[in-house]
């Protein structure tokens, strides 16, 4: 039942009318076990996705795969989810779902694994200052300690308020729920793009980094930035150019750095368009995929000297934390996003993630006073 079309008018505001639609459609879902994702990519409308299989594991290049949803861990393991059902809420217009009775009643959507405990100050002070050594001491240029933070949920939350809260508050994030039986239930609101291919032929990434609190009172233009976030910002600039360089592309267009406002914050952003068809590189979106991710804005650099030191300093899985997820061969589009200021959902409680850049000009005082910015994306809301 693919674009499903609206069946009933209705008069209620579009929040209301667009909570009730993922709501029900939700819960039609989860009782029947489908998995499903919900998106909604900056300044559109929300799309739902449903597959009545199971998540695949992907063996083929993402340009090959039926029109659907990715999504992907912090390792790289990546699963497609087939769009078996597809509706676009773009309307004030309540959509039937196929058998009424099932969709009455909240959404319990899938949990899956045990919630980990919160990182405490002194554990994530203890992080960036053993980053800070290496990076005094070897090769090491950058490291992304990241941290979790438990959360409980308040009486009566409602998973589908929450994600029309976010596109709300945040029109230019991706804003998305994946839900699953394998891999439970994570919200995520992220300002950063991995890589787009529109369907133009055109491939779009940006180097995002360095992070203050966004004020309304001042234009961007006038946003100051420190030597320290300049230097993290050109760092990620230069690993993205240096991948290009790799695969031998030498025609793009480079634009940046600017200040960029996402959600409660504002980054450095530098933005890379390649047009594949005049570089007769049409799998350019795959190729980058795999060169890119986990970039050294969510990991560090050199590359394998971070996850080799990130794997002694953190004490907590990522799992799907700075993976990567998004639609995939919809309206020949990909559109993939780096699972940023995301949390993972359990019955009464949900993790929460963040993570700073650390270089050789960081404070530990003030990363964790970043992550804790950082965290706000999503409490703000839910909160």
């Amino acid at each position: 039942m693919k674009e499903a079309k609206a069946k009933s008018k209705a008069k209620l505001a579009y929040p209301q009318i667009l909570e009730t639609n993922i709501n029900n459609w939700a819960v039609w879902a989860t009782k029947n076990q489908y998995n499903l994702a919900i998106y909604r990519k900056p300044n559109e409308s929300p799309t739902l996705l449903i597959d009545s299989g199971a998540l695949q594991k992907v063996e083929v290049p993402i340009e090959e795969l039926s029109n659907g949803f990715l999504w992907a861990n912090y390792e790289g393991d990546l699963w497609h989810m087939e769009a078996t059902h597809q509706i676009k809420f773009d309307n004030n217009e309540l959509i039937n779902v196929p058998t009424e009775d099932l969709a009455s009643g909240d959404w319990n959507y899938y949990t899956s694994s045990k919630e980990q405990s919160s990182t405490s100050k002194s554990e994530y002070l203890a992080a960036v200052k053993k980053g800070l050594k290496t990076i005094l001491s070897s090769d090491l240029v950058k490291i992304v300690p990241s941290k979790v933070k438990i959360k409980p949920l308040k009486e009566g939350f409602s998973l589908a308020n929450a994600f029309v809260n976010l596109c709300q508050a945040y029109p230019t994030a991706f804003v998305s729920i994946v839900s699953t039986k394998e891999f439970g239930t994570w919200l995520t609101a992220t300002p950063e793009v991995l890589i787009q291919v529109d369907n133009k032929g055109e491939f779009h990434t940006m180097a995002l980094a360095g992070t203050q609190p966004f004020k309304a009172t001042k234009p961007m233009h006038e946003v100051a930035w420190t030597d320290k976030d300049i230097e993290e910002q050109a760092m990620v600039s230069r690993y993205i150019i240096n991948r290009f360089k790799e695969i031998r592309l030498r025609e793009f267009i480079e634009k940046g750095p600017m200040t960029v406002r996402a959600a409660n914050l504002t980054h450095l952003c530098t933005t890379f368009t390649v047009d594949t068809k005049a570089t007769e590189f049409q799998n350019l979106g795959g190729v980058m995929l795999n060169l890119l991710h986990p970039t050294s804005a969510v990991c560090g650099m050199p590359k394998e000297s971070a996850i080799k030191l990130l794997k002694e300093i953190e004490l907590h899985d990522r799992k799907f934390y700075t993976g990567y997820l998004g639609p995939v061969n919809i309206n020949n589009e990909i559109s993939l996003y780096v699972n940023l200021r995301c949390m993972e959902l359990f019955k009464n409680k949900a993790n929460l993630f963040a993570g700073a850049g650390v270089t050789a000009f960081s404070n530990p005082e003030k990363e964790w006073k970043e992550t804790e910015l950082k965290l706000n994306t999503l409490l703000n809301i839910i909160e």
